[in-house]
């Protein structure tokens, strides 16, 4: 099924279907592809359907499971790699006048914030939230070369909130198989992982899944393989109109999943962080001699 691309499949099957069909076809291709890479929840939900209904329809365009039609969607949009060098050659070659500059990145930038609003996305942070308020998980962060800085950041936010935050960096040394050894059912794994993806995040993602980890993905509009096995996927713009790409958005994705957090944890949060403010202001006091 996946010689054609899915949208071209749809659009060859449109007179044969039934009605409801019908409205999972148009829901799709409406936001195409981005439409197609929530859950099956989330297509019968946006469609008016139910998802034994999404189930028909994958199989009807020739699928034999919902993960290989999302995994054929993945590989169509995953098709051009894109390098930090190539973009920025673009950019340089379309050069925008500077006082047009700063109104299109933060045009751009507006247009990208507002599509953490679309349903699933909202429905996918609420669920990474759920996971990162049971209080006898371990949180576990992870980014690669450069999304480093956003779990960097998150994990500074989560420090805040809760205790046992610990962040990983296996580029820096393979695996770190000592710390997929300690993994339990209960942890929670926030990884970062945007085009160019990295092996090595995607390896440690998969030996983290296998020990039976909760995993929560922020990514790209492209979908990191990692989205394959994640329990939740937050997909996010990195390109704007800058020649470099940016984290704000994923950073924006990040806040809205900790300030649902916060409304979860409620008085303990509030508990927590005045105690910290309270050693931090005591650490500063300078003791009479």
């Amino acid at each position: 099924a996946s010689a054609m691309t899915v949208r071209s499949l749809i659009d060859r099957h449109l007179s044969d279907f039934s009605a409801s069909d019908t409205r999972v076809a148009r829901s799709i291709l409406e936001k195409y592809p981005v439409s197609a890479l929530g859950g099956i929840e989330d297509i019968a939900h946006q469609s008016g359907v139910s998802p034994s209904t999404v189930t028909r329809f994958v199989k009807r365009l020739g699928f034999k499971r919902f993960a290989d039609f999302q995994r054929a969607i993945r590989l169509e949009v995953q098709d051009n790699e894109v390098s930090p060098l190539a973009l920025f050659r673009k950019h340089q070659s379309k050069p925008a006048r500077n006082s047009n500059a700063d109104r299109l990145l933060v045009g751009h930038m507006s247009e990208s914030l507002k599509r953490l609003l679309n349903a699933p996305t909202q429905r996918a942070l609420d669920k990474a939230a759920d996971l990162l308020g049971d209080a006898r998980a371990r949180i576990y962060l992870l980014g690669g070369r450069w999304s480093s800085a956003a779990a960097q950041y998150a994990a500074f936010q989560l420090t805040s909130l809760r205790g046992e935050i610990h962040v990983l960096a296996p580029q820096a040394s393979g695996l770190v198989e000592d710390r997929i050894a300690d993994f339990m059912k209960r942890d929670v794994l926030v990884a970062y992982d945007f085009r160019r993806y990295q092996p090595e995040t995607i390896a440690f993602c998969q030996a983290a899944k296998q020990r039976g980890v909760k995993l929560v993905l922020f990514t790209d509009l492209d979908l990191s393989p990692v989205a394959d096995i994640a329990d939740v996927v937050v997909p996010v713009t990195v390109e704007c109109t800058s020649p470099l790409e940016t984290l704000a958005v994923a950073i924006a994705a990040t806040d809205a999943m900790l300030a649902r957090l916060v409304r979860r944890l409620g008085t303990q949060a509030s508990r927590r962080m005045a105690m910290l403010e309270n050693l931090r202001r005591d650490a500063s006091i300078p003791k009479p001699s």
